[in-house]
């Protein structure tokens, strides 16, 4: 029993401590209204950037290491591309697959312009990279993008079901450890307020995802909740121990969502 135990505080640990390293990439997870409008600055950006863009330089055709490049379909393609994950970002699709790819492109712009120094457009270009690497870190990367760095976000309407999961399970294992028999009385009541604790602090982070608010200061009081509940799991059956091991999953999707570990013991 006592092993179980310590593999279910250490997955969870595993879990929590990695979301740690993405925490120093996303600080305080923007919302989805603020990632809309974050989109809309990286189209902008674009469009001012290809206007200043020397006509000339628009419609020639560079000889790169990798091969030849059409300017002016290049542009094109990045404005298509912007265009389109404007439009499929929404609450429920993150478009991750379609930052990525206009995170990959810009990269290859960026790369040409630092080579030419003096430019025009060259002030454009910085505005719109700043922007892009604000996009980049609410998806948990860096630009200009490296290889094949994974580009991820957890969008509000996933983060919320995971919270709305932790607040059902947080019922359950209150439930479970009511129903223990060797379990001391104090211990038990002890670990039922914590079970309260931990679906209220769920309930919170669940309404504020659904209203679109800055929510990370809740996800970290949800996530030392549990970490206060689990250092108190000794001496449960396995019943309660699987109910407590099922929050696993939910508390994984959050800790992609916000880059918060659980305070460790």
């Amino acid at each position: 029993m006592k092993g179980l135990t310590r593999l279910i505080a250490a997955s969870l640990c595993c879990v929590l401590v990695a979301a740690g390293g993405a925490s120093a990439q996303t600080g305080d997870r923007l919302t989805d209204k603020e990632v809309k409008a974050l989109l809309d600055a990286v189209d902008k950006g674009r469009d001012r950037f290809e206007d200043q863009l020397d006509g000339t330089l628009k419609d020639s055709i560079l000889r790169l290491p990798n091969g030849e490049v059409n300017v002016a379909r290049f542009l094109d393609d990045l404005q298509e591309n912007t265009g389109r994950l404007k439009e499929r970002f929404t609450s429920e699709y993150a478009a991750s697959a379609e930052v990525a790819a206009v995170l990959r492109q810009s990269t290859a712009i960026d790369t040409f312009m630092k080579g030419k120094p003096g430019i025009k457009g060259g002030s454009e270009w910085d505005s719109l990279a700043a922007n892009l690497s604000r996009l980049a870190a609410v998806y948990g990367t860096t630009f200009p993008l490296q290889g094949d760095a994974q580009v991820r976000r957890i969008n509000d309407a996933e983060a919320a079901e995971a919270a709305a999961a932790i607040e059902e399970q947080a019922d359950q294992f209150k439930s479970a450890v009511n129903r223990e028999q060797t379990l001391a009385k104090p211990a038990k009541d002890g670990l039922k307020s914590q079970a309260d604790l931990v679906k209220n602090a769920a309930k919170t982070l669940k309404s504020r995802l659904n209203d679109s608010k800055r929510s990370t200061s809740e996800a970290r009081q949800l996530f030392a909740a549990m970490s206060k509940m689990r250092e108190s799991a000794g001496g449960l059956t396995q019943t309660s121990l699987a109910l407590l091991g099922q929050m696993q999953a939910p508390l994984t999707t959050l800790s992609q969502a916000f880059g918060v570990a659980m305070p460790r013991n």
